[in-house]
């Protein structure tokens, strides 16, 4: 259970916003705005006010930004980025036109612009927001609810304590890729925080479709394990249970906003080239009335699940090159003193210099076109073959000397012995990788159903 307080004045910029719509014979446009301070092309958005609410906020923003008096309907979802080193979070409404009116903010707003979706995407600035774009822009069309009053997202005094995501500091050993990572991290758990008390607020106001909120709890107690995960540098273990969290907020989404989800995930599964994708596809195969909570949550474990994969394969495929690119340096300062020696000593070190830089090349070349053989990713199964290529560029010096003698060449051509040692480092990585690598299991000839 959580038990954090949630502090009266939060490290978060809070802000609303959202995609005007309406619909053409040539098709759906929605409204952009160009600011001119930021000299961006944006969505209309802004931050909340003191007493305001996310929805009021909003559509003030789109009436002070458009001109336009509007319709509010289904919740989109947040977008977050850092404000001058601040966390902001923006949460998006759709919303349909009711009158068009002159920008009432001409000195912030320079143009307001109807397009088309797509021309829409093309045209906005930030990644995120054409991300946001996309779920309306291809996502089926849908009835517009009538607007409710919708609750104040601050809770009273006497409410049940939400969960924070505090600012955990770095760790001062943590390489800069790990820093980004633990950034990013706090800032998507800050972000879906607010979304996470949005959905709580509007689902204890809807006593009559939903009594169970133990998602809530289930969420807060989530976010609670990304804190201690962030606390103790954790982040691949954080973003485990941040998308744990994710997936029980799925169980306050109304039937629109599953559709929604359910749109994206289809999408996303078009772009996984693993066996979850036709399973993603098989959970979302139904129509949108017949979608459920569960299913849309299975089909997000699935994703996460590649992605962190995906995630893991390309970490460790970094760190393998690392070690390759130090094996060579290590190799190369410890041959640089017989190079300079009298006689054969410095064109075998040579020798053996290229064959392991030949070795090191084809090893590399398979760990980023993912062709590792090994089934156990442990460097050692990487660094032998690589080491036993340095040994197969002395081999092909030695052939290079047999050759020499017996057509009797009485010059030595560097150029040709390093070329063949490195030749004969490729072609010794491949043989032994190959020879160490998994067997393929053959198919039974002849199974029977």
């Amino acid at each position: 259970m959580a038990t954090s307080i949630l502090p009266v004045d939060p490290p978060v910029i809070k802000a609303a916003g959202g995609i005007l719509q309406r619909y053409t014979p040539q098709g759906d446009e929605v409204m952009i705005v160009y600011r001119k301070r930021h000299q961006d092309w944006t969505l209309p958005k802004g931050k909340v006010k003191d007493g305001e609410s996310f929805q009021e906020a909003a559509m003030r923003e789109v009436e002070e930004e458009t001109g336009c008096s509007c319709r509010v309907g289904n919740y989109l979802g947040t977008i977050s980025y850092a404000d001058n080193g601040v966390p902001k979070v923006v949460l998006f409404w759709k919303m349909s036109l009711i009158a068009e009116k002159a920008v009432a903010d001409s000195e912030e707003i320079g143009e307001a612009l109807w397009m088309q979706v797509p021309a829409a995407i093309q045209r906005l600035t930030y990644a995120q927001e054409k991300a946001l774009l996309t779920r309306i822009g291809s996502a089926p069309r849908q009835i517009q609810p009538q607007l409710t009053p919708q609750p104040q997202l601050a809770p009273p005094p006497q409410a049940e304590p939400e969960p924070t995501v505090p600012r955990a500091r770095q760790h001062k050993n943590s390489s800069m890729e790990d820093n980004r990572a633990h950034s990013r991290l706090l800032r998507e758990s800050e972000a879906f925080l607010v979304e996470l008390a949005f959905l709580s607020r509007r689902g204890e106001d809807r006593h009559n479709e939903r009594s169970d909120n133990s998602w809530v709890t289930a969420a807060q107690d989530q976010l609670q394990n990304v804190k201690r995960c962030l606390e103790s540098n954790d982040i691949e273990g954080g973003w485990f249970c941040f998308h744990a969290a994710q997936r029980f907020a799925v169980f306050g989404l109304n039937k629109a906003e599953l559709a929604n989800r359910a749109h994206v995930l289809r999408e996303e599964a078009q772009k996984i080239s693993s066996w979850r994708s036709g399973t993603i596809a098989s959970l979302l195969s139904v129509g949108d009335d017949q979608l459920t909570s569960e299913r849309v949550a299975d089909a997000m474990a699935l994703r996460n699940e590649d992605s962190t994969n995906q995630y893991y394969r390309t970490r460790l495929t970094g760190d393998q090159l690392r070690i390759l690119l130090i094996i060579c340096g290590l190799a190369a300062v410890a041959l640089l003193p017989f190079l300079l020696l009298s006689g054969h000593i410095p064109v075998v070190a040579a020798a053996m210099l290229f064959g392991l830089i030949g070795a090191a090349f084809c090893s590399a070349q398979s760990l980023i076109l993912g062709k590792n053989e090994s089934r156990i990713p442990n460097i050692f199964v990487t660094l032998t073959p690589v080491l036993f290529g340095a040994v197969a560029g002395l081999a092909g010096f030695a052939i290079y000397e047999y050759l020499a003698t017996t057509f009797n060449v009485a010059q030595q051509h560097v150029s040709a012995v390093l070329s063949l040692a490195f030749l004969f480092g490729c072609i010794g990585q491949r043989v032994l990788a190959r020879i160490a690598g998994p067997r393929k299991e053959r198919p039974l000839a002849n199974a029977k159903n």
